[in-house]
């Protein structure tokens, strides 16, 4: 799947591979999203497991776009994760990352 891949990456460090994936709504945006991703890996630690915990659909004017919301743990601890794609050609793009965690405030 699309998150597990991207935890593979993330793993392996592989941030800026993630960032070139994704869609012009993360790299438009204000914050380096390669600088953002290898932040996020460097507080939580490495990814261990994840259970998905909610996911909405949806196609309007035929722009499919889903959310994936997930309880992951990570070797510093929980986190929340919500994954944003639109589906492109088939494969899904990245267009949003949401991520909580004690684990971020230390």
């Amino acid at each position: 799947s699309a998150v597990a891949d991207f935890h593979a990456k993330l793993n392996n460090g592989q941030f800026a591979a993630i960032a070139a994936a994704a869609g012009p709504e993360i790299k438009n945006g204000n914050v380096d999203f390669t600088q953002l991703i290898a932040a996020v890996h460097t507080k939580l630690g490495t990814f261990r497991s994840t259970s998905r915990r909610g996911f909405n659909d949806n196609i309007n004017n035929g722009d499919h776009t889903f959310t994936a919301s997930y309880a992951s743990v990570y070797s510093t601890g929980p986190a929340t994760e919500n994954f944003v794609y639109r589906l492109s050609g088939g494969k899904p793009v990245l267009i949003g990352y949401h991520v909580e965690s004690a684990a971020l405030l230390k």
